[in-house]
């Protein structure tokens, strides 16, 4: 079993799911700043609309709202994944190191169902080098294993961590049985570990051929063992025009805006009508108030009406 390696396709699916998050927690705190904006809001204000520098500092408000939920959610579903795969690795290193362990320990088994001190010390070193926890040697030593090669199951190895922990369970077996038993027990041994029959009795003469004519270093194939956690770079890629893009959609879509902008609009009609229906009625006005219709003519885009002669001053 191979360790967990990372790929393109997990990193789109991780980069998509953060992605979503972000729009989401965008969606989210943006809404929740325009109705902390309303709350804020006088009762006029709530009635008719504010000014438009409010308004202005209102839609900051929510964009910004929607920058800073996006970004929390991004990096709170990034992490997660990250650990998640962090996890996975482990979990794929310790199933390694439970083939490699069931291996050897049926490798160093005589024939009595006894482990010779020297085979017992080639597993244990070996398993050292895996770079498993300590805690986790312990119980993966403890735990119950085949009596013989028939009874181990399939523990398919990856090349060239298979080549490595072929020699070291020959190694093991020679010293539990002897050499001559040993080539006769290895290819079984290799068929359980992923080779095809000729595969495994070819691979079987070569460490043979290898353990009669060079002198092994089992340090230097224990070393081979560790399989290291591959390279997780934490690249935060935040979509900020998704983020801005979602809180200006939310205020653009503000219902409650939109009926006071159609309350407004109500409003200045009757008020022109009203300086219209005013002027058109002859009636003499006090200077204060042709004022304040001038001035609302002018607000509301009316051509200064004529008004009528002012009442004599009594």
């Amino acid at each position: 079993m191979e360790a967990i390696s990372p790929g393109n396709g997990h990193a789109d699916s991780a980069g998509d799911a953060a992605g979503l998050a972000a729009a989401g927690g965008a969606l989210v705190t943006a809404f929740a700043a325009q109705r902390w904006n309303e709350a804020n809001r006088t009762w006029l204000q709530r009635r008719i609309g504010a000014s438009p520098p409010r308004r202005t500092r209102e839609e900051v408000t929510v964009r910004a709202g929607a920058l800073l939920g996006g970004t929390l959610a991004y990096l709170l579903v990034a992490g997660a994944t990250q650990g998640l795969r962090r996890l996975q690795d482990r979990n794929g290193r310790r199933e390694v190191a439970r083939n490699i362990c069931r291996i050897l320990r049926v490798a160093a088994t005589a024939p009595d169902g006894s482990v010779p001190e020297e085979a017992s010390f080639i597993v244990e070193s070996a398993l050292l080098s895996t770079g498993v926890g300590a805690r986790t040697r312990k119980r993966l030593l403890a735990e119950p294993g085949p009596a013989s090669v028939s009874d181990l199951g399939a523990c398919p190895l990856p090349e060239p961590l298979l080549s490595a922990v072929a020699v070291i369970a020959f190694t093991a077996m020679a010293e539990a049985t002897g050499p001559e038993d040993a080539v006769r027990r290895i290819p079984a041994l290799l068929r359980r570990m992923g080779l095809a029959r000729p595969a495994a009795e070819t691979k079987a003469s070569e460490i043979l051929a290898d353990y009669t004519s060079t002198y092994l270093v089992l340090s230097d194939l224990s070393a081979q063992l560790r399989t290291g956690a591959p390279e997780r770079a934490f690249r935060v890629r935040l979509p900020v025009a998704t983020m801005i893009a979602v809180g200006e959609g939310i205020s653009a879509r503000n219902a409650s805006e939109l009926d006071r902008q159609v309350t407004r609009q109500a409003m200045a009609t009757l008020l022109r009508r009203g300086i219209r229906a005013t002027v058109s009625s002859g009636v003499p006005l006090h200077p204060a108030a042709s004022a304040v219709i001038r001035v609302a003519g002018q607000l509301l885009g009316e051509e200064p009406p004529a008004l009528p002669a002012q009442a004599a001053s009594s």
